[in-house]
């Protein structure tokens, strides 16, 4: 099944904005969700075509209870990946009505010096001042409830709507060689092992959506814990990214899985005061990133140690990713 890039903007959840379950997002919501940085890894956008997996990518993160001399901060962990501080908010009214937390963005496509790393900082430059009051992507809207036709189809794997951001985004791509997403499907861990091989192992299951060029990201379980996994494969525009809230606030350490590939994995707290896990692997073909928190589909909590976590990075070759 195909999906358009908009019809993964429902049931996203974060701290800061709720959604309705809705067949069709409005301007608002499509707009309020773009400037949000929920986007396309929020962590994963569509529900589980299995069960209706809790999207855990918003959480702001606070200072980790974690002993200090635990664990080595990494040059190459958080700090190659971070985007910088913002305190943004969805709209310009919305600055000046709320006081919203600061918060850090962190790379979920590759390290600073990585052509994909900086196309998306482009991307973010260019999107953070862009159609602020909306009257762009309104008129856009109205024109195609008028036409019944999306001018912008072609590029249906991205959440754009005008020529201005078709232009932008076709310049940063020539820039850094790189290109477009195309075919976005459904897909669950079944469909990602059909193609790629046996990545998943023990009760690994999941649901998300995948790109005919390998990306792939899905809401899954194992082992009764609930994480997103994205896998961004490299030599393609993609424009997703992470809040993690501040970078300070996490410590770090590098771990080899029983594949043999040495992961980094980053240990903080989200705004709820709950533990928060973020796994990063830099690989040759591709960047993959694990997104864990301590709650649950059902919002209950679980206090998860050092040992779980590396067993679920156990359960997962990264050797064919």
């Amino acid at each position: 099944m195909k999906v358009h890039i908009r019809e993964l903007m429902n049931n996203i959840e974060d701290s800061s904005v709720e959604l309705e379950e809705q067949n069709v997002v409005s301007s608002e919501r499509i707009k309020e969700l773009t400037k949000m940085k929920i986007n396309q890894y929020g962590y994963t956008e569509k529900k589980s075509s299995k069960k209706g997996f809790v999207t855990l990518g918003i959480a702001v993160a606070v200072v980790a209870a974690l002993g200090a001399t635990a664990y080595a901060a990494l040059a190459g962990g958080l700090g190659g990946l971070s985007f910088g501080k913002s305190s943004w908010s969805p709209s310009i009214e919305e600055d000046i009505k709320y006081s919203l937390p600061e918060r850090e963005f962190i790379s979920v496509v590759g390290y600073a010096d990585s052509p994909e790393y900086k196309a998306t900082a482009e991307w973010i430059k260019f999107e953070d001042s862009y159609d602020r009051d909306r009257k762009i992507l309104e008129a856009h809207d109205a024109e195609i409830k008028r036409t019944g036709v999306d001018p912008f189809e072609e590029y249906s794997c991205y959440l754009v709507w005008s020529q201005e951001m078709v232009d932008k985004m076709n310049e940063i791509t020539s820039k850094y060689n790189l290109k477009l997403h195309e075919n976005m499907t459904d897909c669950d861990e079944k469909i990602v092992k059909e193609k790629y091989g046996d990545i998943f192992s023990g009760d690994f299951e999941g649901g998300g959506y995948m790109y005919d060029d390998g990306t792939f990201q899905l809401d899954a379980t194992c082992s009764g814990m609930n994480f997103q996994i994205r896998r961004c494969m490299r030599g393609y525009f993609d424009t997703t990214y992470l809040n993690i809230g501040n970078k300070a606030n996490y410590e770090e350490y590098e771990y080899t899985t029983k594949s043999g590939v040495t992961v980094t994995i980053a240990i903080g707290k989200n705004s709820l005061g709950m533990k928060k896990w973020i796994v990063t692997a830099n690989l040759e073909n591709s960047f993959v990133t694990i997104n864990i928190n301590s709650f649950d589909y059902d919002l209950n909590e679980h206090d998860y140690s050092k040992e779980d976590i590396q067993a679920l990075v156990d359960s997962i070759d990264f050797t064919k990713l």
